[in-house]
């Protein structure tokens, strides 16, 4: 029970990278660009495939647990290049389970040496509340029947459009996304409600060769905000040896640190995160562990594919 009380201390009284409800946060968003902005589809080359666990608050009851699934690929009409994306994930945190299944498209536009990338994503988000699970202290200042809080299993969905803009470079990419964009409310019952607040995020790296041709310093940072009371921002520092071996560190500012790792082996990338929170949560969670798994199938080169641009980071 004290764990509980800590928990529910903690999300109130941290206003600075808070939890927004509606999009995770992961540790190797540099390896997760898709799920947060669909201009990212087709940014590769190659048919990339990616699978994410993220557990979150170690420790804690009902704590979030997420799976994530994106896959993207370029196409060519003519002469003209772009992308497609499929983007899955489930995540139960509290009494909520959030699942979304969105397509992404995103339109591909040489610009200043590098490949300008506009996209749009369309999907269906479905949140479920177990009511059942809802407990209300029995005293005069807690009030029993709430028509606002359902008390039977319940679920709602709705439509949820999401855009952005990506832009790649030899040594450098940044890229902006909006989610949410019509904040779409949810009815669960007659006077039951819940809605997705539009956000925005913001993204950049650059990669850094080293007089040492074996070492490349790649620095990134991503920033995060739903437009109201939640605001992310992630520092990230990884050193990759060899093309094969990477390594780092990242800060999340009044939040959390993590340590990175990852590898590549051939076609398939692993990466791992542990996060350990640096608020009042850490009095009550061992902290957060996050797996992703990535595979790139090569694609066939046509004639009017030849200039398709690669991603400049080296995962």
């Amino acid at each position: 029970m004290k764990r509980v009380f800590l928990f529910i201390i903690a999300l109130v009284t941290c206003t600075v990278g808070v939890r927004a409800q509606d999009d995770m946060q992961l540790s190797q968003y540099y390896q997760s660009m898709g799920y947060y902005n669909p201009a990212y589809a087709g940014t590769t080359g190659d048919l990339n495939m990616l699978g994410l666990f993220h557990q979150q608050w170690i420790g804690m009851p009902d704590a979030s647990t997420a799976f994530l699934v994106v896959a993207d690929m370029p196409i060519t009409f003519g002469k003209t290049n772009h992308g497609i994306g499929l983007v899955v994930n489930t995540e139960s945190i509290g009494l909520d389970q959030n699942t979304k299944f969105a397509f992404q498209y995103a339109y591909k536009q040489k610009l200043l040496g590098g490949i300008l990338s506009v996209g749009l994503q369309a999907g269906v988000f479905n949140r479920a509340f177990d009511g059942t699970k809802v407990h209300i202290p029995e005293s005069d200042f807690h009030q029993q029947e709430d028509e606002a809080i359902p008390r039977t299993a319940v679920q709602a969905m709705a439509l949820d459009l999401n855009a952005g803009l990506y832009y790649t470079h030899k040594h450098f990419y940044f890229g902006l996304g909006a989610t949410h964009l019509t904040s779409p409310e949810m009815q669960y019952e007659e006077n039951a409600y819940t809605a997705l607040s539009m956000g925005l995020n913001l993204t950049g790296g650059y990669n850094i060769q080293l007089r040492n041709p074996l070492y490349e310093l790649q620095p990134s940072v991503f920033l995060m905000t739903n437009m109201q009371n939640s605001f992310l921002a992630d520092i990230t520092a990884r050193m990759v040896y060899n093309k094969m071996f990477n390594g780092g560190f990242s800060w999340r500012v009044n939040n959390s640190v993590a340590i990175l790792l990852g590898a590549t082996f051939g076609r398939f990338q692993v990466g791992y995160s542990y996060e350990y929170p640096t608020t009042a949560i850490r009095k009550a969670s061992t902290g957060g562990h996050e797996v992703l798994v990535r595979y790139q199938l090569k694609l066939k080169k046509t004639k009017t594919g030849k200039n398709r641009h690669k991603s400049v980071r080296i995962l």
